[in-house]
C-alpha cells in the first residue's frame, strides 16, 4: 500500500515538474519573440493586389533620399480611407530613416492643419525642408474600373518626395486643337497612369503657344483626326532637333484622309505611316475582331516587361508604320502582326476583303526611334516643304549626303520617338480592361523620359471579392463546423480526462 502510495506521489510531482518547465520555456520563448519583434519588423502583406506593400521603384526613391522628409496624415479615425492611408504611410517610415510620420487630428490640433491649409480629412502632407506638397483626397483615392476603391496613395506621395528633393517633375505636353484626345478628356487614365510615374502632364496648343516649352519631355500627339498646320510641324521638328522626344499615336483617320504634315514630321524621324487599316485574323481580339489585332511583341526594353509578364496587348483600328528608307536613324520593332494579316487599303469599302493591292503581312504596328535627329532630317523637310518630284530613294540619298552635326553623333544615340499605328489603344476603357495596354503605353513614355527617371507604380483597387456559396457547400460548412467540430473538441476533452482517470 505504502509503495503505491510513494508512486503516485512521484508521478505527481513529475507532472508537476514538467508543467513548471514547460510553463517557464514557453514564457522565455514569448519574451524572446516580443524582443526580436521590436528590433526585426516583419510583416505579410495578405491582399492579393498586396495594397499594403510598396512597389520596388518606391523603396529605389527612398534609398536615394539625402534628406529627411515628414509625412503628416490628417486621418479620419475609423474610416476605411484613414485606415488604409496609416498603413501605406507605416510602410514609408518602416522603410527609410529619412521619413518620419505624424498622424494629426484636425480637431484637436487645428493649428497644425490651418498651418498646411488642410481643410478635408484623409489628407497628407509631404514636407522636406521649408518646402511641402498638400495631396487631397481626391489625389489619394478614386473609382476603379471594377467598381471599387482605387488606391493611388503610393503614386502621389512617390510623386511628391521626388518633386521636393529635384527628381521629378518631367513634363508630358499632349497636342491639341487637331481633334487629339488629351487626358482632360478621352485619356483621363492615360494622364493619371503618367501621374502615377511622377511625371506632369499637361496639354499644348501649339497654334497660341507658338512654340514648345522648355520644359517638355516628351510631346504627345494622339489620334489627330485634322492635320498640323506647316509652322506646327516646324516647331516640333524644331523641338526634336534640338533634344525633345515625340510620342505619336497615328490611326487611321475618318474618311481615310492624309494628314500630310503630320506624315512629314514622322519622316523626319525616320518613319512612314502606311495608308491602310491592319486586318490580321489568325490574331483577333478574343478570336472575333480582325481588325482589333492582338500584336506580337518585339525585342526592346519598351516591350520586354510584357515578355516577362505574359501580357498581351489590343490595337483596334491600327494602321501600319515602317522604317523610312535611307534615315539616318534608328529604328527598332516593337510590335507586329501575323504573316496572315494585310493591310486593306480600299479604305472606303465596307466589307473587307484581301486582294493585290493590299499590303502583305507581317505589318510593323509600333516603331521605337532613336539616334541624333540632325540637319538631315532638316534637309528633308526642307525638300518636303519646296514639292520637289523627288523620288523616296532620291531624298534618302540626299539625308545620307547631309549627315548628322559632328557635335550630335558624339553625343551618342538617344530616345527621339515612339510611333505607333493605332491611337484608341490608350482610351479610357482600353486602358481600364487591358493591362498589356496600360504598362505598353506607359514604358514607351518612361523610355522616352530616360531609363534613369523609370517609376513604375500602378494604381490598386480595393474591392470586394464576394464568396458565392452553392447549396452543396452551405450543407457541409454546417456539419463540419457548426456540428463536427465541437464534437470533436468534445471527444478530444472526454478522451484526456478518461485516459487521466483511469492512468
Amino acid at each position: 500500500m505504502a509503495d503505491r502510495a510513494d508512486a503516485h506521489r512521484r508521478r505527481v510531482l513529475w507532472r508537476g515538474t514538467n508543467t513548471a518547465v514547460l510553463t517557464v520555456a514557453v514564457l522565455a520563448l514569448l519574451v524572446l519573440a516580443n524582443v526580436f519583434a521590436g528590433r526585426y519588423s516583419w510583416r505579410y502583406d495578405a491582399t492579393q493586389q498586396k495594397i499594403y506593400s510598396l512597389s520596388p521603384s518606391t523603396y529605389e526613391v527612398l534609398a536615394g533620399l539625402k534628406q529627411d522628409a515628414t509625412l503628416y496624415g490628417f486621418l479620419q479615425s475609423g474610416s476605411t480611407e484613414g485606415e488604409t492611408l496609416r498603413k501605406i504611410m507605416e510602410q514609408y517610415d518602416r522603410a527609410s530613416d529619412r521619413i518620419r510620420l505624424q498622424v494629426i487630428d484636425p480637431e484637436r490640433e487645428p493649428s497644425v492643419a490651418r498651418r498646411y491649409e488642410v481643410d478635408t480629412y484623409n489628407t497628407v502632407v509631404v514636407e522636406v525642408g521649408d518646402d511641402y506638397r498638400k495631396i487631397d483626397p481626391l489625389s489619394l483615392f478614386g473609382y476603379g474600373a471594377g467598381g471599387g476603391i482605387e488606391i493611388r496613395a503610393e503614386q502621389a506621395i512617390t510623386r511628391a518626395l521626388l518633386e521636393l528633393t529635384g527628381r521629378g517633375g518631367k513634363k508630358v505636353y499632349f497636342l491639341t486643337g487637331h481633334g487629339e484626345g488629351n487626358p482632360d478628356t478621352q485619356l483621363t487614365t492615360l494622364g493619371r497612369l503618367l501621374e502615377g510615374e511622377a511625371l506632369a502632364v499637361e496639354t499644348l496648343n501649339l497654334a497660341q503657344a507658338g512654340r514648345v516649352p522648355g520644359d517638355a519631355a516628351v510631346v504627345a500627339i494622339a489620334g489627330p483626326t485634322r492635320d498640323l498646320l506647316p509652322e506646327e510641324r516646324q516647331r516640333l521638328e524644331e523641338y526634336v532637333r534640338q533634344g525633345g522626344r515625340l510620342l505619336v499615336l497615328y490611326g487611321p483617320v475618318p474618311g481615310g484622309q492624309r494628314l500630310q504634315q503630320l506624315e512629314q514630321l514622322l519622316a523626319s524621324v525616320g518613319v512612314e505611316a502606311a495608308a491602310d487599316v491592319v486586318v490580321d485574323p489568325q490574331r483577333a481580339f478574343l478570336g472575333q475582331d480582325p481588325l482589333s489585332p492582338v500584336p506580337e511583341l518585339g525585342t526592346h526594353a519598351i516591350v520586354e516587361p510584357l515578355q516577362r509578364g505574359d501580357l498581351v496587348l489590343v490595337l483596334p483600328g491600327a494602321r501600319s508604320v515602317q522604317p523610312r528608307q535611307g534615315a539616318q536613324l534608328t529604328t527598332t520593332e516593337l510590335l507586329h502582326t501575323s504573316d496572315a494579316a494585310w493591310g486593306e487599303t480600299n479604305l472606303q469599302s465596307r466589307a473587307v476583303q484581301r486582294d493585290d493591292r493590299d499590303r502583305p503581312g507581317p505589318l510593323t504596328l509600333a516603331l521605337a526611334v532613336e539616334g541624333q535627329p540632325g540637319a538631315a532630317g532638316q534637309d528633308q523637310a526642307k525638300a518636303d516643304d519646296r514639292g520637289q518630284g523627288k523620288s523616296q530613294g532620291e531624298g534618302a540619298n540626299q539625308d545620307q549626303a547631309g549627315g548628322a552635326p559632328e557635335e550630335s553623333a558624339a553625343a551618342g544615340p538617344r530616345p527621339v520617338a515612339v510611333v505607333v499605328g493605332s491611337a484608341a489603344f490608350v482610351a479610357n476603357d482600353y486602358l481600364d480592361r487591358v493591362p498589356g495596354n496600360r504598362d505598353f503605353v506607359v514604358n514607351a513614355v518612361n523610355w522616352l523620359v530616360g531609363s534613369e527617371q523609370r517609376l513604375t507604380i500602378r494604381p490598386k483597387e480595393l474591392a470586394a471579392t464576394p464568396i458565392v456559396l452553392t447549396p452543396r457547400a452551405v450543407v457541409g460548412i454546417f456539419y463540419g463546423l457548426v456540428l463536427g467540430f465541437p464534437a470533436l473538441v468534445a471527444l478530444t476533452g472526454l478522451a484526456i480526462w478518461w485516459r487521466r482517470r483511469h492512468a
